[in-house]
């Protein structure tokens, strides 16, 4: 029985040599194996034939193209996987910047504190760039909180779909009558549609971005539809309503 023999790494002091690399690798067959990225950036030599007239077509090498294709694989993988980790860090990101949100909700230390969370501090916490709460009907806005537009009794359903808690636009320009003077920033939005009472129209928070892509229509909304209904618990315990 025969033991395998351990594997020799290259040492990191001074400069490697040709014959230093060769012993390397006669030692370490496997090392290719082992370390398949490397494929895509190695220069294979060219194959020759003896006997073959150079002119003609006897002899097809397709190890040249199997090695191309072989990089092309590798490469796209390398890509998928950034693509992976680039989503899955904005996604956590996203799911921070929501559970600070919530916690700032719950915090609340009255109506006028709430309401000012919703229309001035959230804009932080979610790194938009304007966010404003539309109610509908004659509601006199609080004094304390400017992000409280009342608009005519049936726009929120106008604007959004009233099947869906949550509605995202890409490419817009923003809406003077949600946005008022940020209008001018807004090339995306994501609209959260409130229920608060049976009996009363709905509310709505805009949240609007001047990154035209911010919110788009293919994007998961599971993480914003659960802060809407942290909203609107917050909203019902704050003006005493059941939940």
């Amino acid at each position: 029985m025969t033991s395998k023999a351990p594997r020799k790494e290259a040492s990191p002091h001074g400069d490697v040599t040709d014959a230093q690399v060769v012993q390397f690798l006669r030692d370490n067959p496997d090392f290719l194996e082992r370390h398949p990225q490397l494929l895509a950036v190695l220069n294979s030599p060219e194959r020759r034939f003896e006997g073959v007239d150079p002119a003609g077509a006897e002899v097809v090498d397709l190890q040249g193209a199997m090695l191309t294709r072989m990089r092309g694989e590798i490469a796209k993988r390398d890509e998928q996987s950034s693509e992976l980790i680039d989503a899955s860090r904005a996604n956590l990101q996203s799911q921070n910047r929501v559970h600070a949100a919530v916690i700032a909700l719950l915090s609340a230390r009255s109506l006028d504190h709430l309401l000012e969370i919703l229309t001035i501090d959230l804009a932080g916490l979610l790194n938009v760039d304007a966010v404003a709460l539309c109610l509908e009907g004659g509601i006199v806005a609080p004094a304390t909180s400017q992000g409280v537009r009342v608009v005519p009794v049936g726009t929120n359903d106008r604007l959004v779909d009233s099947t869906r808690t949550v509605t995202l636009r890409e490419g817009i320009e923003g809406d003077r009558r949600i946005y008022g003077e940020a209008s001018g920033l807004v090339r995306s939005e994501a609209m959260l549609r409130l229920s608060v009472r049976e009996d009363a129209p709905c509310a709505l928070l805009a949240m609007g971005s001047r990154d035209p892509n911010r919110f788009h229509g293919g994007q998961g909304s599971e993480l914003l539809a659960f802060l809407a209904r942290i909203m609107e618990h917050c909203i019902r315990t704050w003006l005493d309503l059941p939940r």
